[in-house]
């Protein structure tokens, strides 16, 4: 059960990464990166989720490449901050919505867009940083819906990606040696925040990804607070 979890979490975020890209600014990206986190490209560093009854929202920021190709190899990095709102019902599907994004020393507002399919809407919030910690999404339609939705950061107490990814390293330090007797692991890497269910309630890990290709990947599930390892697939 545990190989087809983290499986199919894999399929599912590797699925999600080109249109997350056609998404994302472009701005500065982090320095001063050692060892395998240069390898690294993409990772999750806050996760804030929340709901009510009339929406799931989820906003999440980090660094990503920003022509996502998954060939094993790390391309330029963008920050990224991004909003997505689900409708709970589908009266709530077709109407039009901006958001204010609520953080301790300001608001953020702006348009949500629908997504391809029509099932969420989303927005890429620009100079996020500068309004602090978030604490509530207001989400409204105009004459229709006013609705505001209390976010956690499901990463606040828990470990670093960089410390992850340490984890994760000494798990795979076979695999890697190996692999990488040139001095030089070709594989790129993924830290995201992932959980397997719709409620944001329910847990929530790390998932790390090892990619050299698509259908060529090392991949571990681990507590986001404790480092152990939940699953893992080599």
């Amino acid at each position: 059960m545990k190989k087809v979890f983290i499986t199919g979490i894999s399929i599912l975020l590797l699925l999600s990464l080109t249109f997350i890209a056609a998404c994302k600014k472009t701005t500065e990206t982090t320095d001063g990166l050692v060892g395998l986190q240069k390898n690294v490209s993409s990772y999750h560093d806050s996760v804030y989720v929340g709901g009510n009854e009339d929406f799931a929202a989820h906003f999440v920021t980090g660094e990503a490449e920003k022509l996502v190709v998954v060939d094993g190899k790390v391309g330029d990095l963008a920050r990224f901050a991004t909003l997505t709102v689900t409708p709970l019902s589908a009266s709530l599907f077709n109407n039009t919505y901006t958001y204010t994004l609520v953080g301790e020393t300001g608001e953020k507002s702006g348009d949500l867009k629908k997504d391809v399919i029509g099932a969420t809407f989303s927005a890429e919030v620009e100079g996020a940083a500068d309004i602090g910690k978030i604490t509530a999404v207001r989400i409204v339609s105009e004459g229709i819906l006013d609705s505001e939705i209390p976010l956690a950061n499901k990463l606040e107490g828990a470990l670093s990606w960089k410390d992850i990814l340490k984890i994760a390293e000494a798990e795979l330090e076979e695999q890697i040696t190996a692999e990488s007797d040139t001095g030089e692991l070709q594989r790129e890497i993924y830290i995201k925040l992932v959980n397997a269910m719709p409620d944001e309630d329910a847990p929530y890990y790390y998932y790390v990804s090892f990619i050299k290709s698509p259908a060529e990947y090392w991949a571990l599930l681990l507590d986001p607070v404790k480092g152990e390892v939940i699953s893992k697939k080599v």
